[in-house]
């Protein structure tokens, strides 16, 4: 199943890859308006085009398609994601191996085939904290080495692509696959994101249902990332109002600590964004504080 958005450039090597390994195929467009729907209609004539006509969300879109779905496994896939040949085979495998695996992910390559930190910890407000100041600034090898226990086993799987599969907390929904009967219990994503966090979510909740995560480093899919949009202005703010939701639902007690973190971290975002000129960060920077200082995410008090 391909959740798409303006995904007409995208989505194309997405579905010829998928096509080799997959019994079926569902695309769940998001209100396109550069046709991606209709060129999916066109060109790929088997595949189940469910065209929304308005953007309904991510997960919203994905609960979709999984209401048309009934398979053992379900590969949830980005538009932007294109498997390599023998990645879906084994993420299937896999879960057929090890009834106590839910989700299994391949390690993600970016475009020039270098490795993405896609498999992580549950975040924590130290990890927000750590990553709002200063995380892009220091290398994930580097923070390998300063890490310990699962964190420090993450990071060892995703930079190593001949080492066995090992349990993550949560891995990036660019590319899953899904046991059916997980989501059968779980009643899909939660809707209560629009975009962001849905993954880590829906991995925690999996958790909880007795449901490990399987990070395999020895197959890959190659993931661009970003192909819907680039526009800060659009999409950092689903991204904090979406961390704020999480933690609601999870850390009640680090939110009034992560407001303000976040805060701090607008009001510089403000200030660098407009000393380099970049008027849309500045925008999203000034968005995200609004956020930061509004109301308990709404819905904070149900999945669904």
């Amino acid at each position: 199943m391909v959740v798409t958005y303006q995904s007409h450039d995208a989505i194309g090597p997405c579905i010829d890859a998928l096509a080799e390994c997959v019994n079926s195929i569902v695309v769940v467009d998001n209100a396109s308006g550069d046709g991606t729907a209709s060129l999916v209609r066109e060109r790929y004539p088997t595949v189940e085009v469910i065209a929304n006509a308005d953007n309904v969300g991510f997960a919203r879109a994905v609960n979709q398609g999984i209401a048309r779905t009934h398979h053992d496994t379900l590969m949830l896939v980005n538009p932007d994601c294109v498997l390599a040949a023998g990645t879906a085979h084994a993420l299937s495998e896999h879960l057929h191996r090890h009834p106590d695996v839910g989700i299994a992910a391949p390690r993600l390559l970016d475009s020039a085939g270098d490795v993405v930190v896609s498999a992580h910890r549950f975040e924590t407000l130290v990890s927000v904290f750590a990553s709002r100041f200063g995380g892009s600034l220091v290398l994930s090898r580097v923070r390998g080495r300063v890490s310990w226990g699962t964190r420090r086993a993450t990071y060892a799987a995703v930079g190593a692509g001949d080492q066995e599969a090992v349990t993550v907390d949560w891995a990036s929904g660019a590319c899953l696959a899904i046991r059916g009967a997980l989501l059968d219990r779980l009643g899909g994503l939660d809707e209560g994101y629009f975009m962001y966090y849905e993954d880590e979510d829906f991995c925690l909740q999996a958790r909880r249902e007795g449901a490990s995560v399987a990070y395999l480093p020895g197959v890959t899919a190659q993931h661009v990332g970003g192909a819907s949009s680039s526009d800060a202005a659009a999409l950092w703010p689903w991204l904090y109002a979406s961390m704020l939701r999480f933690f609601a639902l999870h850390r009640p007690a680090s939110v009034p600590a992560l407001r303000t973190v976040l805060v701090l971290r607008a009001c510089i975002g403000v200030a660098l964004a407009t000393l380099r000129g970049r008027r849309r960060s500045a925008l999203a920077w000034s968005r995200i504080a609004r956020i930061a200082v509004g109301s308990a995410p709404a819905g904070a008090g149900a999945r669904r």
